[in-house]
């Protein structure tokens, strides 16, 4: 059995907790399919929480298609757990289809991301607000210094993640992860080098620009400000895979 790090959860309901940290490994990759996870014994002690709440957390996760729950045998990671949207990425498919599936892809972001970061203006607190803000700077210091999407791509993955796990809805961040991973940074790369109508500067630039606009509204407890930054950077993106495909 693979090493998988958990450690005492942060202070949301206990359950939400348990869940959130589980389907972490599970995204992660560091609990990988059809793995056995750790005994409710182990999971007690090491979590530090009670055996009725990692019982509901593991139900919640079977309902979410992340684990199954075997009678007699243990809990196991689904072998399905991380194909629940579809590939956009393929090869194999027309452009008019890979357009289509990526704008509906952005779409169903929107309508988790605009919820996210609107709660977590709501929920956030001095130490999230500056851990998110270390994520930020992160982020933003990787873009410029390499203008490489995919060299960025890890803090910019945590930016959002984080944002949803201050939602305070422990289902929101493995929502988002498999939408995220749903589109490689690759193709998404070597699209950007083939805009002919807007500098990759100044798509960065924008990039960064509303990505700040997220934060200063979470960071300010501006519920309706966060929403409406995270729709314009959904409306931004939409606008870049228009691109992508006309160029």
């Amino acid at each position: 059995m693979s090493e998988a790090g958990f450690r005492p959860p942060r202070k949301v309901t206990l359950v939400e907790a348990v869940v959130e940290q589980i389907a972490d490994q599970i995204q992660s990759g560091k609990l990988k399919p059809g793995e056995r996870l750790p005994s409710e014994r182990k999971l007690i002690d090491t979590m530090q929480v009670g055996r009725s709440s990692v019982r509901e957390a593991l139900q919640g996760l079977a309902m979410m298609g992340l684990v199954e729950i075997r009678p007699g045998q243990g809990t196991f990671v689904s072998r399905g757990a991380r194909v629940l949207v579809p590939e956009v990425g393929r090869a194999d498919l027309s452009a008019g289809l890979r357009r289509e599936m990526r704008l509906s892809l952005c779409d169903a972001r929107r309508f988790i991301e605009s919820e996210t970061a609107k709660r977590a203006a709501i929920h956030a607190d001095d130490v999230s607000i500056a851990h998110l803000g270390s994520i930020l700077e992160t982020y933003c210091l990787l873009a410029r210094q390499t203008h490489d999407l995919e060299a960025a791509n890890v803090p910019h993955h945590s930016f959002h993640i984080e944002i949803a796990r201050m939602s305070e809805n422990a289902f929101f961040a493995p929502m988002l992860d498999m939408l995220l991973h749903s589109v490689p940074q690759s193709l998404r790369r070597g699209e950007l080098v083939g805009f002919e109508s807007t500098p990759v500067d100044e798509i960065f630039d924008e990039e960064l620009a509303i990505h700040r606009r997220i934060f200063d509204a979470i960071a300010s407890h501006d519920p309706d400000a966060a929403a409406l930054a995270m729709d314009r950077h959904m409306a931004f993106e939409e606008r870049l895979i228009n691109l992508a495909f006309e160029s």
